[in-house]
């Protein structure tokens, strides 16, 4: 095991999340009161880079300063920079994100660049916070999507990570995002080592993996004492760039030596959030679509939330006047392409178990920032548990706590409740980071 204490920066497109473990066998948490974060949620740092000309002199700015910039003379916004960074087709990016001129389109854009200003920002941030003892102490590990690559992720990010002042973790300087994410749902952030003891001799295996200290134990406790055939968990994860699917496959037979090493099988696809948005922007009238484009990041996303909740919002346009948009007007329009991106979500989870999974699915859990859409949660999780030997995990439901806590014959209070959702709600935002910092992967 190479990184006893270490952090874990899931990079996603929308917002960057930043987890730190502390010890072997310290819990994984979020950094929360984030300098950079959004104002709602406090360890979301918006993933958004601005580039200002002003005074002859040039100004980087990330996260929510940079998200409040609106574009124009001498500003430039990069909003979707990850899409291009990994992409093995950064050109092509431009065409998805064609919604107001937040961004920079152009393709010609060295976004390695823009990387490498985006992690010196956020590394700078936190050595003038709280956060600075933990900067010092840890290495760096960053979650990044399972997709095919225009070069190695690996060797990309320790290239960016150096170059802007962190150090890299010894071993795996990524991990993939469905197989991080799925590990901070399965453990909620629970880390367990140990010394097994050496046998007939043989040398020590040194500090080893263990995982069902790690582990919920609802359902696959049940399995493990079957002592009998596997166990399989599927994932599901909507971000802004990509939905990932992780499926883990735990062998309860206990018929190979590696039940602690459970199969993961992950893929990454191109349908974001991202996309949702691009849709909706075309639904909008042209007088709608010109002053959403004058909007700053920030102002967008504050925007976009009201109308996916079926509001309406008055905006306006280059000469003042006001534009409504949303409300009972564009509701049905709004519902409609909500719902064709859940069916497209089901969609690609239907592809993904056909070409990946050849084990059981006997739970599924939605995750992301996709899953804080009311109305894309619900739809998803209404198909998904069109099957009834398949468990829907909701961690948005909640009830889930006190059910949760309940099933198990624990003694539990009204603290204990409130942990626990509280560690919901981080997880469907957070489990990439909380996963990524894991003992699992050293």
């Amino acid at each position: 095991m190479k990184n006893r204490r270490i952090l874990a920066i899931d990079l996603g497109s929308a917002y960057t999340k930043i987890a730190v473990r502390q010890d072997w066998n310290a819990q994984g948490n979020l950094f929360h009161d984030l300098p950079l974060a959004a104002p709602d949620v406090d360890f979301c740092i918006p993933s958004v880079v601005a580039r200002t000309e002003r005074g002859g002199g040039t100004t980087w700015m990330i996260g929510s300063p940079a998200a409040a910039e609106v574009p124009g003379d001498g500003v430039t916004i990069y909003r979707y920079w990850k899409a291009r960074l990994f992409s093995p087709e950064p050109g092509a990016e431009a065409a998805r994100d064609e919604m107001g001129s937040s961004f920079d389109a152009d393709a010609s854009t060295d976004y390695r660049e823009v990387a490498v200003h985006f992690f010196r920002e956020l590394r700078e941030s936190l050595e003038r916070s709280r956060f600075a003892d933990a900067l010092r102490e840890c290495t760096v590990r960053v979650c990044v999507p399972r997709m095919e690559m225009r070069e190695d992720a690996d060797g990309l990010l320790a290239d960016v990570l150096n170059r802007s002042g962190w150090r890299p973790a010894r071993g795996r300087t990524t991990v993939f995002e469905p197989e991080s994410n799925a590990c901070g749902v399965f453990t909620r952030g629970r880390n367990a080592t140990w010394f097994p003891p050496r046998v007939s001799f043989t040398p020590s295996e040194g500090r080893s993996l263990q995982l069902r200290e790690m582990l919920e134990p609802e359902g696959l406790l049940q399995a493990f004492r079957r002592i009998s055939g596997s166990f399989g968990v599927l994932v599901i994860d909507i971000g802004g760039f990509t939905t990932d699917f992780g499926y883990v496959e735990f062998d309860t037979s206990f018929s190979s030596a590696s039940w602690q090493r459970p199969n993961i099988v992950q893929q990454s696809y191109e349908l974001g959030i991202r996309e949702l948005d691009h849709a909706i922007f075309h639904t909008l009238s042209e007088d709608a679509r010109q002053a959403v484009q004058h909007l700053s990041s920030g102002e967008w996303d504050e925007v976009k939330t009201r109308l996916y909740h079926g509001e309406t919002v008055v905006l306006e346009d280059a000469s003042g006047r006001p534009v409504t948009i949303g409300g009972e007007k564009d509701f049905e329009r709004t519902a409609a392409v909500i719902q064709a991106f859940a069916a497209r979500v089901i969609e690609v989870r239907d592809r993904f178990c056909r070409t990946h999974v050849r084990g059981p699915i006997n739970a599924q859990t939605l995750t992301g920032g996709g899953a804080m859409i009311p109305s894309i949660r619900l739809a998803i999780s209404r198909e998904l548990a069109s099957d009834a030997a398949m468990h829907v995990h909701d961690l948005l439901d909640e009830t889930e706590p006190e059910r949760t806590l309940t099933a198990r014959e624990n003694h539990f209070d009204s603290s204990d409740l409130e942990a626990r959702a509280r560690r919901n709600l981080e997880l469907v935002r957070g489990a990439s980071a909380i996963g990524g910092c894991s003992v699992f992967f050293e």
